[in-house]
C-alpha cells in the first residue's frame, strides 16, 4: 500500500495467504482507493472457492499454483493491455442505445481497438467501473481473439464481424468469424478449478465468469454474449 501511495503502478501481483494483511484485504483496499489498477490473485491448488471470492471483490483474474511462466506472462500482458480510465465522468446520455459495428481484418493490433471502443461507450452508459475497466475488455479480447486466432487461423483475408449493442441495463456482443467453426459443445460450460487448468478453457471460463450469458451458432463461428451493466446479484 505504501508503494501505492508513492508511485504509479500498472499491476498488482499478490498472494492470498501472506502475514499480516492477506490477499483479499489488499485487493479491497487497493479497489477503494485505486479501483483502475487490475489485480491478479494467485491461489493454492483447492483454494477455488477463496479466488471465485477475490473475483467478485473486483479481482481481474486468478491463476493457481502452480503455474508456468507463459501463463503468469500471457495474463500480466492482457491486464496490461486494458485501457486506463480516468475516474471522471463523460458525458452521459441518459436514454440512449449506442450501437457499434466493425468489420475488420483477422489482425491482432484490432483487438485492444475494438475493445477500447466498447469500453468508452460503456462507461457512457453509466456501467459499474469493474464492468467497463475488467468485465468488457476481458470478455471482447478473448472472443476476439478466439475468432482471430481459432475461427479465421490468423488469416488476414478473412474478416471478423463485431456488433456491440449496449443500452443502461446491459452490453450484447456479437462476434462472427468466417472460418469452418469448431465443435462448441466440447468447451467446457461449468466454471471451476479444473476448467481452468485447462490452457485451452481458461479465456472462455473466464468470459463465462464475466458474462450473463455466452452462446454459440453457426457451427461456432459466431459468439454471442450478454454483460450486464450491474454487479450480478
Amino acid at each position: 500500500m505504501r508503494i501505492l501511495k508513492e508511485r504509479h503502478i500498472d499491476l498488482v501481483v499478490t498472494d492470498i495467504l501472506m502475514p499480516g494483511m492477506n490477499g483479499l484485504e489488499l485487493l479491497e483496499k487497493i479497489k477503494l482507493l485505486y479501483p483502475s489498477i487490475p489485480v491478479i490473485v494467485l491461489t493454492a491448488h483447492g483454494d477455488f472457492y477463496v479466488a471465485t471470492e477475490a473475483l467478485n471483490r473486483g479481482a481481474f483474474y486468478f491463476l493457481t499454483k502452480p503455474f508456468n511462466k507463459a501463463t503468469i506472462i500471457s495474463v500480466a500482458e492482457k491486464a496490461l493491455r486494458l485501457p486506463r480510465l480516468t475516474s471522471e465522468k463523460h458525458c452521459v446520455m441518459p436514454y440512449a442505445n449506442v450501437s457499434l459495428r466493425y468489420r475488420v481484418p483477422s489482425e491482432p493490433q484490432m483487438v485492444p481497438a475494438i475493445s477500447h471502443h466498447v469500453m468508452r461507450a460503456c462507461e457512457d452508459m453509466e456501467f459499474t467501473a469493474q464492468k467497463v475497466n475488467f468485465a468488457i475488455p476481458l470478455v471482447v479480447d478473448e472472443l476476439l481473439v478466439n475468432a482471430i486466432k481459432h475461427g479465421n487461423r490468423f488469416d488476414a483475408s478473412k474478416m471478423v464481424q463485431v456488433e456491440a449493442d449496449i443500452s443502461h441495463k446491459e452490453l450484447r456482443l456479437t462476434v462472427e468469424d468466417e472460418g469452418a467453426g469448431f465443435s462448441f459443445e466440447s468447451l467446457p460450460s461449468e466454471f471451476s478449478e479444473e476448467n481452468l487448468l485447462d490452457e485451452q478453457g481458461r479465456g472462455i471460463m473466464m468470459v463465462r465468469f464475466y458474462a450473463d450469458d455466452l452462446a454459440y451458432e453457426k457451427n461456432g463461428a459466431r459468439a454471442i454474449c450478454r454483460v450486464s451493466s450491474q454487479p450480478k446479484k
